[in-house]
């Protein structure tokens, strides 16, 4: 979650200035995201305040940032020591208070019914056990409480790319299937990619009740260039205008994002 591939962030790590360059590319990466605050179209930040709040996955505390700043008692969750070291160090930078803990979210380590909130983007996707982690949410969650998550969409337009470029390379010859060409170009060691009926129903089969789903993305995904045309690819996205991007990527973005309550 460092948003640097090329290693061109040239701030040492866990300074202020390294998670400030980290949360401008990360921000600035969708119109979906560019708000005031940022992300306060996803995340419901003025009815958290006082509540207790779970995030799962935290990665380098972008959005642990963002939910501390609300004013909740905020718990966030990451498989890893790096993830859980380095967010402990921004919180302390910003003067914000949380508890960051290393865990596995298939297995949390919480009473029932603790949370009233649940935030994930781009975490469940990866685990072996997407399922289990759903049941876990569900555990933990107060009746009535909500868990709003980001996985990654079958239907995308990006997604369609991914498998054209698997087929041209001849990933198919060698066995693979959409499925796989899909985890292939795409981070994470497994990456599961779904459609709205196929999240709506994981959802329902694990003891929560889908309250919407709707499409999202990064305005990178409209230019499906890479390699040697990334300099091309950054002019081109850069001219996109944001309202013309945010229309297309409602459609077919790369981002399912999903709003599931505990009903019962």
């Amino acid at each position: 979650m460092a948003y640097d591939w090329r290693r061109t962030n040239a701030t040492p790590e866990g300074t202020s200035e390294f998670f400030a360059e980290i949360d401008r590319r990360f921000f600035n990466a969708s119109p979906f995201f560019q708000t005031d605050p940022p992300f306060a179209e996803l995340i419901p930040f003025q009815m958290l305040h006082g509540k207790r709040v779970l995030e799962i996955g935290c990665g380098l505390g972008s959005h642990t940032q963002l939910l501390a700043q609300a004013g909740c008692r905020l718990t966030a969750i990451d498989l890893t020591e790096r993830a859980v070291h380095l967010t402990k160090q921004r919180l302390v930078l910003a003067d914000l208070i949380a508890e960051v803990i290393e865990m596995d979210a298939e297995h949390m380590e919480f009473e029932n019914e603790t949370f009233d909130f649940v935030w994930s983007w781009g975490v469940i996707h990866h685990s072996e056990h997407t399922d289990q982690i759903l049941r876990e949410v569900a555990r933990v969650l107060k009746t009535g409480g909500e868990f709003r998550f980001m996985v990654y969409h079958r239907r995308a337009v990006d997604s369609y790319f991914k498998i054209v470029r698997g087929l041209l390379s001849g990933k198919a010859l060698r066995g693979m299937t959409f499925n796989d060409m899909l985890s292939f170009y795409t981070d994470g060691y497994i990456a599961r990619f779904y459609t709205r009926s196929e999240l709506s129903r994981l959802i329902e089969n694990n003891g929560l009740a889908t309250e919407s789903l709707s499409v999202v993305g990064q305005t990178s995904e409209l230019v499906p260039l890479s390699g040697v045309f990334g300099r091309l690819k950054s002019a081109l996205v850069s001219s996109i205008p944001a309202a013309i991007a945010k229309t297309a990527l409602g459609a077919a973005g790369s981002f399912l994002f999903a709003t599931a309550r505990k009903t019962k």
